[in-house]
């Protein structure tokens, strides 16, 4: 058989697999389902909105131990260098902590079992955040909050109780940002 006519095969091929995987009309089902009363998504499974958060201890990047501890509201976000919309809301977020730092925790934690730690703090530093960035060398605690799914980025809101209030799965715009936090704020 001619080279040109296998190659075409397997091209063809490799397009419907890719067609099957990502296909546009297909259905597929939200890893969200709304809560009726206030219109706030919660994950279908892994941290449910209005359970405890479970505690962790992770380092800065800097080796300094970091709690999670109740008594002010906390704003997480899961970030990677690797991941373009993390990198687009890196600045947002840092607008959040400079604007609401006083009354809100604002974290970020480095997935850094995907990618090193240096290419993440390098990151960071080149892009001015001062808000407490965290490493997840292991990608335990990241597994434990979202119930071992792969969604990127992954934001948390949890209230001064320890309780969380909102989840949000995937990229998130600077005016849901603000207006999640506002309402975090109000509790």
């Amino acid at each position: 058989m001619d080279k040109r006519i296998i190659l075409t095969i397997v091209i063809i091929g490799i397009i419907g697999v890719i067609g099957v995987l990502v296909n546009p009309f297909k259905k597929e089902q939200s890893p969200f389902v709304q809560t009726p009363d206030t219109g706030s998504q919660q994950p279908v499974s892994g941290s449910e909105i209005g359970q405890k958060i479970a505690e962790f201890e992770l380092e800065d990047f800097n080796g300094q131990k970091f709690k999670i501890a109740s008594g002010k509201p906390i704003f997480i976000d899961f970030w990677a260098a690797w991941c373009p919309y993390c990198v687009s809301e890196m600045p947002e977020i840092e607008k959040i902590h400079q604007e609401f730092g006083g009354k809100l925790v604002v974290l970020g934690i480095h997935r850094s079992e995907t990618e090193g730690i240096e290419a993440g703090a390098q990151f960071a530093k080149e892009r001015g955040v001062t808000y407490p960035l965290l490493k997840d060398s292991t990608g335990q605690v990241y597994k434990t909050l979202t119930g071992g799914r792969n969604f990127m980025p992954y934001a948390l809101y949890i209230d001064k109780d320890g309780t969380i209030f909102k989840v949000k799965a995937g990229p998130k715009t600077a005016e849901e940002m603000r207006i999640a936090v506002l309402d975090l704020l109000k509790l």
